[in-house]
């Protein structure tokens, strides 16, 4: 492939600067993430035996989550995450957090979780402050929830977070106005990203004229918006069906609420953006702190 003639020159790599571990490192999660070799597996091992920290990581990730590269022992993948944990990697101290969790390769322990969960929120891996804020909701420490949600608002690829600090913040607390409006906008911005149990709110929201305006049409376009996304699925579409049983929007609302939507939408769907939504599986462990290789 030609430079195209306005690309400017790159600089010449210089790679006496970087650990070898490292590179060696990438070369080898391709081969076994991406091109599925298990006969990267045992180089990888060297270079975990070796004190590198990602590939105790991977190590870790491989056992617990690969089944068709390598035989899963998640007793191993905590053995490999509790010395990335103890030197502070937050990546494994969420990973070990979700075996405690679940009681998966060691005996399962809330409390410990919950340690691991925080420490590894403290070092801003947001993904670990939406499971920390999901414990404090199975406890109904509501308050406590809200300002754990509050602290990963902010992570664009956990949209989850917006919409269970707006939904706790309505039903829990009393809102002035500009806290309202604050809070329904981040529950659109999720629904946006493809959440659709933000979208599903703000149908309810519309549906009963709580914090915004009452409006059976605005209700028929985000049930509209509901189904029409790639993330949706017969759940939600039981849902959508039974909020038109209930509220009964008048033919001329569902027209005008289904008009809205196409017109809203008559350059395309994001598709891209909607279905690169994940839900957060707390059963799944992780490779980086900002996705989940699923």
């Amino acid at each position: 492939m030609q430079r195209p003639k306005w690309l400017p020159e790159l600089p010449k790599i210089e790679t006496s600067g970087f650990a070898p571990d490292t590179a060696i490192y990438l070369a080898l999660r391709k081969r076994i993430l991406v091109q599925r070799d298990k006969t990267a597996i045992p180089e990888l091992h060297k270079l975990a035996q070796r004190g590198h920290a990602k590939s105790i990581i991977l190590m870790g990730y491989l056992y617990d989550q690969e089944p068709k590269l390598i035989a899963t022992n998640s007793k191993y993948a905590a053995q490999y995450w509790a010395i990335a944990a103890k030197a502070g990697d937050s990546v494994a101290m969420y990973n070990l957090g979700i075996l405690y969790l679940n009681g998966r390769g060691v005996p399962r322990n809330l409390q410990t979780a919950q340690q691991l969960f925080a420490l590894a929120s403290e070092q801003d891996m947001y993904r670990a402050t939406f499971v920390l804020g999901q414990m404090y909701e199975a406890r109904k420490d509501w308050i406590q929830a809200i300002n754990v949600y509050s602290r990963c608002i902010a992570a664009q690829y956990i949209p989850q977070c917006k919409t269970r600090y707006g939904i706790l913040s309505i039903t829990k607390t009393k809102l002035n106005p500009a806290d309202a409006k604050t809070v329904v906008d981040q529950l659109v911005e999720a629904s946006s990203s493809g959440d659709l149990e933000a979208t599903y709110t703000l149908a309810r929201l519309s549906a009963e004229g709580i914090v915004i305006n009452r409006s059976r049409v605005a209700m028929v376009y985000y049930l509209e918006m509901m189904v029409k996304s790639p993330n949706t699925n017969s759940h939600y579409r039981k849902l959508a069906a039974d909020m038109y049983n209930v509220y009964r929007p008048t033919e001329q609302e569902i027209t005008e609420g289904k008009n809205n939507y196409r017109v809203a939408n008559a350059g395309g769907i994001s598709d891209a953006k909607l279905g690169s939504f994940r839900v957060v599986d707390l059963r799944k462990t992780v490779v980086e702190a900002g996705g989940n290789l699923e």
